[in-house]
């Protein structure tokens, strides 16, 4: 999802996301710090990375839902947490 987004706007994006972590825009310090999060910020977990739509939700490709979706970003981080992943990074991509 993330790939087609950017490719879209002119960026270029690999393909998964592990090489999508450590390519794409510069880490924020603290990734946990939800009330920082902007539009555009990519929140990664292990294999999974989601787009922050507003200060409160996210767009992702999510398996719970078997859909792009968007969802609450504290409800997702919590669920995801619970399911054993963590928040490994945030990173924004400058626009």
């Amino acid at each position: 999802m993330l790939q087609l987004g950017l490719a879209g706007c002119a960026i270029p994006c690999p393909r998964d996301t592990d090489m999508q972590e450590q390519a794409l825009g510069s880490a924020l310090a603290h990734p946990h710090e939800l009330a920082r999060l902007r539009r555009g910020d990519l929140v990664f977990w292990k294999g999974h990375v989601a787009i922050v739509r507003d200060a409160a939700t996210l767009v992702h490709a999510s398996a719970h839902h078997m859909a792009v979706t968007v969802e609450a970003t504290a409800a997702s981080i919590a669920r995801i947490r619970a399911q054993g992943s963590e928040v490994t990074s945030v990173r924004r991509v400058p626009s």
